[in-house]
């Protein structure tokens, strides 16, 4: 936690009124946002911010009614943008003794949240909070239901590559990536690298164990410890 101020950034939204003009900033620990060099077309994809309740109400109101807000910090350019329609958002408090309960808001734009397992499975649009080669391939093989194993990550990556199909996202407190392909698309790859031997089924039938990306969890934890963590997937 040393040094942890100088990671965030801020949000600031402004709502000007007929009498009035009323003015929030909250820290930002987490951003995710897409632009495409226009001011006028950024968008976000994940906000996460901690404030008081009145000023974290009203940054919920503000993303339901779809309002611009204008995000910075380390590594950020000041950004305008919105989440859009159908932003979902999710609270919580962060207790500390001795102190008032600080308020926590997670916000996702519509389409990131339409990259859970099992959604929009016609979808060419995948939003990830990292772009580790494993945790991309595990994120896409979680979403369409594809038949693959950690070891092929490296290949995959390099053929997004290849294939103009993955581009990095503006980020705070992680390294996003949009990742573009269907299922279908993804499966042809994956045969047509067999029948090439680019790569190949494992010796044995198993358990598949997918290393845990921690980065966008736990900044600052170095690469051996963000690499001991191990999730089982049968």
């Amino acid at each position: 936690m040393q040094n942890a101020h100088e990671r965030f950034g801020t949000l600031e939204y402004t709502k000007r009124m007929k009498d009035t003009t009323t003015r929030i900033r909250l820290r930002l620990d987490r951003f995710i946002g897409e632009t495409d060099g226009e001011r006028n077309s950024s968008r976000a994809h994940l906000v996460s911010v901690l404030g008081g309740d009145s000023d974290i109400g009203a940054i919920g109101a503000a993303i339901h009614e779809q309002s611009l807000f204008t995000v910075r910090g380390p590594g950020v350019e000041p950004m305008t943008a919105t989440l859009g329609e159908g932003a979902q958002c999710f609270r919580g408090s962060i207790s500390i003794a001795g102190r008032k309960p600080i308020r926590h808001l997670i916000a996702t734009s519509a389409e990131m949240a339409q990259t859970r397992p099992g959604a929009d499975l016609e979808g060419n649009r995948t939003v990830l909070c990292d772009d580790d080669p494993v945790f991309v391939l595990y994120r896409l093989s979680q979403r369409f239901g594809l038949p693959v194993v950690p070891e092929w990550a490296d290949w995959f990556r390099a053929e997004l590559v290849r294939r103009q199909a993955i581009k990095g996202l503006v980020g705070l407190g992680c390294t996003p990536a949009l990742v573009t392909g269907r299922k279908s698309q993804f499966l042809k790859w994956f045969g047509v690298a067999l029948r090439r031997k680019q790569i190949r089924f494992p010796e044995s039938n198993g358990p598949v164990q997918w290393p845990t990306t921690r980065s966008f969890f736990c900044v600052g934890v170095t690469e051996p410890e963000a690499s001991s963590s191990m999730e089982e997937i049968s």
